[in-house]
């Protein structure tokens, strides 16, 4: 009980006063993680607790977005994902991993399969953070939040490969991707789906039971994949893509939104609270040209993308930012490359503090340039034509 009152409290304090400066909520949360955490005040130290808990916010956000995408719209995003998706993913994770290799890692002393793994999961963006900051400015629907989207399906899904790869170089660690149980978990959920589970909850007509069911059937799928070695989110966003035509698609995405906000901002709270200071300040000059590195190599890299997938010039630059820190896939890759004798521990924890800080810096940047931009009456947004 004294945990929960802890985070309520910081969250409560700093979220409002980064408001107030006009940074947003996304830094109030990291700030308040960093305050509390083992770093600051040492009010928490089961970090990975929290993260392991934060994690069902980014599920939740999945299975909401999927509710929004029937399958033939999802179809229809084909060019998004597989097009414009894979090539972000490739042209990154390639300059990347040439940058780490050449580069950086003699700062460090880092092999060169390490800086390969480094850069490659530094490709990967934060789904929490860019659609956070999509939603924020009601750009989800527009096609720059649609192009967005795409491209963090297809990392969520080419993180899988990632992973398997990992385990295959390093010679197996703890937990690899299982084909069978793969298909298994698919399965499981497609019968659920055709059996319509969440019906029997309605019948009931009881509004707590069918929010019970609702995350039932959101935790179950996502723990389903989570088991079978694949990306818990993934299944999140399958579930809620089978769920897009329901008849009970409004009342789920209604049942589960408190639960969604509340637990991203756990999921924040926890990104703050892995930032290790002691060794922002023992690398501090490696961490700076790191973090500065990504964000703008990355960010020209999405521009240029942006640019050849047409989007309009105002909505190349946020579709560019948004994307270009990097994601909570990357802690789990860095995790796995460490348990496969890949990274160091102090390799690991030197660029997971890098994420972290291109997670809590993209906001600020964005809302700099949007205090930039010439207002032109209320309600307006820069990004606006």
């Amino acid at each position: 009980m004294d945990l929960v009152v802890i985070l309520l409290l910081s969250a409560v304090i700093c979220v409002p006063l980064t408001q107030l400066l006009g940074l947003g909520t996304i830094p109030g949360y990291l700030l308040a993680g960093i305050l509390i955490g083992p770093s600051g005040l040492r009010l928490v130290t089961d970090v990975p607790a929290i993260t392991g808990i934060s994690q069902w916010g980014v599920v939740m956000m999945l299975f909401v977005i999927g509710l929004e995408l029937a399958p033939s719209r999802l179809w229809g995003m084909r060019r998004e994902v597989f097009g414009v998706g894979l090539l972000q993913m490739v042209s990154c994770a390639g300059v990347l991993a040439a940058l780490m290799g050449l580069g950086l890692r003699h700062l460090i002393d880092m092999s060169w399969t390490g800086a390969i793994v480094c850069g490659t999961a530094l490709a990967l963006s934060s789904t929490a953070v860019a659609m956070r900051l999509l939603d924020e400015r009601q750009l989800t629907r527009t096609p720059m939040g649609r192009t967005a989207l795409g491209v963090l399906l297809l990392q969520d899904m080419a993180a899988i490969p990632i992973l398997i790869a990992l385990g295959i170089i390093g010679g197996g660690g703890t937990r690899a991707p299982s084909f069978v149980s793969s298909l298994v978990a698919v399965a499981v959920v497609l019968v659920c789906y055709r059996l319509r589970v969440i019906s029997w909850a309605e019948r009931a007509q009881l509004k707590e039971l069918f929010t019970a069911a609702t995350l039932l059937v959101v935790i179950g799928s996502a723990q389903l994949f989570d088991h079978a070695g694949l990306s818990a989110g993934l299944g999140g966003f399958l579930v809620g893509v089978l769920l897009a035509k329901s008849r009970y698609r409004e009342s789920m995405e209604t049942s589960i939104e408190p639960f969604k906000g509340l637990l991203l901002g756990l999921f924040f709270l926890g990104v703050g609270m892995s930032a290790d200071l002691d060794v922002v300040r023992e690398h501090w000059r490696f961490v700076t040209f790191s973090v500065t590195a990504l964000l703008l190599v990355k960010g020209a890299i999405l521009y240029g993308i942006a640019r050849m997938a047409g989007l309009p010039s105002y909505h190349r630059l946020p579709f560019a930012m948004a994307l270009a820190q990097g994601g909570e896939f990357g802690f789990a890759l860095f995790n796995e490359a460490w348990d496969n004798g890949l990274l160091s521990a102090a390799h690991r924890d030197l660029i997971s503090v890098v994420v972290a800080i291109s997670m809590a810096v993209v906001p600020v940047l964005i809302k700099l340039v949007e205090r930039m931009q010439p207002r032109r009456g209320e309600g307006y947004t820069p990004w606006a034509p």
